[in-house]
C-alpha cells in the first residue's frame, strides 16, 4: 500500500493543526524493534508518536507490523485484527511461544525470571536467618525440628537426609 505522504501531511495538518506530521513521520519511520528490545517496549515507544499525531487505528496497525521483527511479523499477518491493542496482545503472545521455543532472542524475559528466582532465593534464605535467631533466642537452636536451612530446604542439601542439628550425618563427622 502506497501512501501519499503529501495528501496526508495536509489532511493532518489541517485536522490537527500544531502537529508536525514531518517531525512525527521521521520518528515513526525510524522505530523498529531492535534485536532484544520486548514487543510490549516497542509498542510503548511508537504509541508515544500514536497519540501525539493523533494517528488512527488502521495506520498504527501497518506502522506497528511493518518494522516488527521479521519472526514475529510473519506469525502476526495470518489474520487481520479488530484494533492495536488486539495486535499487541497477539505480538507479545508470539514472542513469548517463540522465546520458550527458542527461536528468538529473549534475553530479557531469561533475565526477569532469574531476577525472580534470586528473588525468591534471598526471601528464603532471610526466612532460615530469621527462623535461627528466633531459635537461638528461645534456647532451642539445638533442636533439628527447628527451622534451619536444611528445615527450610529438606535436610541435608548434597544428600536430603536429617542428623543432628539438622545436618546430616556426614556433615557431623
Amino acid at each position: 500500500m502506497l501512501v501519499d505522504w503529501t495528501e496526508l501531511r495536509t489532511l493532518m495538518e489541517h485536522k490537527y493543526e500544531n502537529v508536525n506530521v514531518d517531525d512525527i513521520r521521521m520518528k515513526m519511520d525510524a522505530i523498529k524493534q531492535e534485536l532484544k528490545e520486548r514487543v510490549q517496549k516497542y509498542f510503548k515507544r511508537l504509541d508515544k508518536l500514536f497519540r501525539k499525531g493523533k494517528i488512527q487505528d488502521i495506520e498504527q496497525k501497518r506502522r506497528f507490523l511493518a518494522r516488527l521483527r521479521p519472526e514475529i511479523r510473519k506469525l502476526c499477518v495470518v489474520r487481520t485484527f479488530a484494533d492495536i491493542e488486539e495486535l499487541v496482545g497477539a505480538a507479545t503472545e508470539v514472542e513469548r511461544v517463540l522465546g520458550e521455543l527458542g527461536e528468538t532472542p529473549y534475553e530479557s524475559l531469561r533475565e526477569e525470571q532469574e531476577e525472580e528466582t534470586s528473588e525468591s532465593n534471598v526471601e528464603k534464605q532471610v526466612a532460615v536467618l530469621n527462623n535461627t535467631l528466633i531459635n537461638f533466642f528461645k534456647g532451642n537452636l539445638h533442636d533439628p525440628a527447628s527451622s534451619s536451612s536444611s528445615t527450610i530446604f529438606g535436610g541435608c542439601q548434597l544428600c536430603k537426609r536429617w542428623g543432628p542439628y539438622g545436618h546430616c550425618l556426614s556433615e557431623a563427622k
